[in-house]
């Protein structure tokens, strides 16, 4: 079984611009977040990009979205209704007991190709972590360029409960 310096892997992953070792994941588990093909970032409570877990985030390199705001990504119709839902979701968690708050929203995002930005739909999970200083954690799955004949899309969902999407 090879053995991974994970130290070293963390230590290289930080100086190109990727995961920091303050975010506390070694590279097997980076690895797998990859193979799932989800964009997992975590955010801070003002929106900016701490740190880019998994590579090439909607097209982005790590370089190009930490230490941004991740509304950056998100198409300007829809960032009011995403700041909203999520300022609910981090003052419903302030009051629960529960060690965890998420929820489930599809929006839309802009993907990063060859210099331009196109529209896609994502779904994302954003999820409260608890902690000094509490931090979002966003996890997306894309679909595929939408139109919207000049509609937003953003939609939340309970973050653990399967959805049943439809054209409408």
């Amino acid at each position: 079984k090879p053995t991974v310096d994970t130290a070293a892997a963390m230590e290289a992953a930080a100086a190109a611009g990727g995961v920091s070792a303050s975010v506390g994941l070694d590279s097997r588990t980076v690895e797998l977040l990859e193979a799932t093909g989800c964009v997992v970032l975590l955010v801070g409570l003002d929106w900016t990009v701490e740190a880019a877990i998994t590579a090439e985030p909607f097209g982005y390199s790590r370089q190009q979205l930490v230490g941004g705001s991740l509304l950056r990504l998100m198409h300007p119709e829809e960032h009011l209704a995403l700041v909203q839902t999520t300022q609910a979701l981090v003052a419903a968690a302030a009051g629960a007991e529960s060690p965890r708050s998420s929820l489930r929203a599809t929006h839309r995002v802009l993907l990063h190709e060859n210099g331009a930005a196109r529209a896609a739909v994502a779904d994302s999970t954003i999820s409260i972590i608890r902690g000094t200083p509490a931090r979002l954690l966003v996890s997306s799955r894309y679909a595929v360029p939408v139109e919207t004949n000049g509609g937003p899309v953003f939609r939340v969902y309970p973050a653990r409960q399967a959805s049943v999407y439809s054209s409408v």
